[in-house]
């Protein structure tokens, strides 16, 4: 065996066992030394709750990434068939024998087809340019289930807080019954009066049910994304609330960072390097190729007759060259075919540039927006909101309004706090928008 055979046995070996150990290890943190990304492969840990950080770290173990990363396994192994050569050695053994066995012929002989033009080196280029596109891939995979991720996680946050408003209503509404039945009861009130306080107070108890229900809707559709959901113990909350801060961000930075590490963008470029790559090939496939063959010979023959017994024998060396006539290139349909790709992929990418730029710059007057209308409730809608039924409150337990009017100011005060809570999720969903755009946390692009 030569030292290249056995080099490519051993790199065969190596790349199957680094694969392996990629598969072994699944559940511990990790990096795939091959592409150098780091794979968050860490266990939730239930204890506290689960966090949208451990929700995002997860997705490395989620079943469409996992499958884009073996991608790029795969191509690595087509790299590794692609640095083999094209042809093995023949190894050829020819031989007659005379019917009277006065005659013998044998030979021996080896050959070896080899490819001109670089035809090995371009095979490696376009699966090197494959393991770029699968890996850009797989991080857009991720990202863009990370995206899915957060918006589910916000929701769900949104249907937790839903649930405390509405038993925040449940228990106001059980007060204005007791309001109402001491009104009646000192003969201040009709009767009319607490029926439409317990009916109600029946409707809030109901709200609450309901929005009970849609928070665990949210929470299993959050479940979705974490690696072994069955570990998940009964009853288990998020950790994480509203993001309490809402920080400036440096659109200029955005759009650069988005530009230059959205893993779409890359994954277009290898894919143009990859067409490139092929045309190459293809063009090189209209080389020659040069076999060269070697043998040795062995001759033997007997002359009888007329007194004449001549026993001869030979040995003789024969070589030889062989080389294909390039006549017909049947690549000319695969040439054309891979130019329009890589045409059709810088045009991709320059509407792609351009949409990220959109979508950047809508995310964060997005986030703006919201950010000022969170603001706007909590400092001034909310707390009007809370006083007035206050007033109206003890207006009422004074004998001074009805309790339609009590009412009334009990469902304001519910829509408004339940106003504050869509703020806030649609502050915290356009805030996870803006990271998805720009493929990095919102802490990187802040000014």
């Amino acid at each position: 065996m030569s030292a290249r055979q056995m080099t490519v046995l051993m790199a065969l070996a190596l790349a199957g066992c680094a694969s392996q150990d990629v598969r072994k290890n699944f559940g511990d943190s990790l990096i795939d030394h091959h592409s150098g990304m780091e794979l968050s492969l860490l266990p939730v840990n239930w204890s506290d709750g689960l966090s949208l950080a451990e929700v995002l770290e997860s997705i490395d173990q989620f079943g469409r990434t996992r499958a884009a990363f073996e991608e790029i396994e795969a191509a690595r192994g087509r790299r590794l068939a692609a640095e083999v050569p094209a042809n093995n050695p023949e190894l050829g053994f020819e031989g007659a024998q005379s019917v009277d066995g006065d005659a013998t012929t044998a030979g021996l002989g080896v050959s070896q087809v080899f490819e001109l033009g670089g035809r090995r080196r371009k095979r490696t280029a376009v699966a090197e340019a494959g393991i770029g596109r699968a890996e850009a891939e797989a991080r857009d995979v991720r990202r863009e289930f990370q995206a899915r991720a957060r918006t589910a996680y916000w929701a769900a946050v949104a249907a937790e807080r839903r649930v405390e408003v509405a038993r925040r209503s449940a228990e106001l509404a059980d007060k204005v019954v007791e309001v109402a039945v001491a009104r009646y009861e000192a003969r201040q009130a009709a009767a009319i009066d607490v029926n439409l306080a317990k009916v109600r107070a029946g409707q809030a108890r109901a709200g609450v049910r309901r929005a009970e229900g849609e928070a665990e809707s949210s929470r299993a559709e959050v479940l979705a994304f974490v690696a072994d959901p069955g570990r998940a113990p009964e009853g288990w909350k998020l950790s994480d609330g509203f993001p309490a801060e809402r920080p400036a961000v440096d659109l200029a930075k955005a759009l650069q960072a988005a530009h230059g590490d959205r893993p779409d963008l890359a994954a277009l470029d290898a894919a143009g390097v990859e067409a490139g790559a092929r045309i190459d090939l293809a063009r090189a496939d209209a080389a020659p190729d040069l076999g060269l063959g070697l043998g040795y010979e062995f001759e033997r023959d007997r002359v009888e007759g007329d007194g004449v017994d001549i026993r001869d024998s030979s040995h003789s060396i024969t070589f030889g060259v062989t080389l294909t006539l390039p006549v017909l290139n049947r690549r000319r349909g695969e040439i054309a075919e891979a130019e329009s790709d890589r045409r059709r992929l810088a045009a991709l990418r320059t509407a792609l540039e351009s949409e990220i730029g959109r979508d950047v710059t809508a995310a964060e007057a997005k986030m703006r927006a919201a950010g000022d209308v969170l603001a706007l409730y909590e400092k001034e809608v909310l707390p009007a909101a809370e006083k007035n039924l206050e007033d109206v409150r003890a207006a009422y337990a004074a004998g001074e309004l009805a309790i339609v009017e009590l009412l009334r100011a009990q469902e304001d005060w519910q829509s408004v706090l339940a106003e504050s809570v869509d703020a806030a999720a649609g502050y915290a969903e356009a805030r996870a928008e803006l990271e998805s755009v720009v493929g990095r946390p919102l802490g990187d692009i802040l000014k």
